[in-house]
């Protein structure tokens, strides 16, 4: 009978520390996923900076393109020629056909 009494009590002992070894684990896994989800929640709210970002950047190279083509369109830089620079078409009589084959060209 000593044998069992004294087996018991380490039977005890060791089931105390199994379920004190399982509460710590349990609340590391209970503090990671915290620490996960917040993580998440950070990376998440920088994509959602990054995509706003990137859509007032497709707004801004769209409002340039629109721009660039009004500033480069054909009416406005003949406007310009003619009034500014006082530049004229050409009439046919000042033009000249270059030959490629006897300017060397090719």
């Amino acid at each position: 009978m000593k044998l069992a009494s004294v087996a018991a009590p380490d039977t005890r002992q060791s089931q105390l520390i199994q379920v004190a070894v399982l509460w710590l684990v349990v609340v590391a896994s209970a503090v990671s996923v915290a620490f996960v989800s917040h993580l998440c929640r950070q990376q998440y709210a920088q994509l959602a900076a990054a995509e706003r970002l990137g859509n007032q950047l497709k707004a801004n190279y769209g409002r340039f393109i629109l721009e660039q083509s009004t500033w480069g369109s054909l009416p406005r830089v003949e406007s310009i020629a003619s009034d500014n620079l006082d530049m004229q078409r050409p009439v046919a009589s000042d033009m000249w056909i270059v030959d490629q084959q006897r300017s060397g060209g090719g």
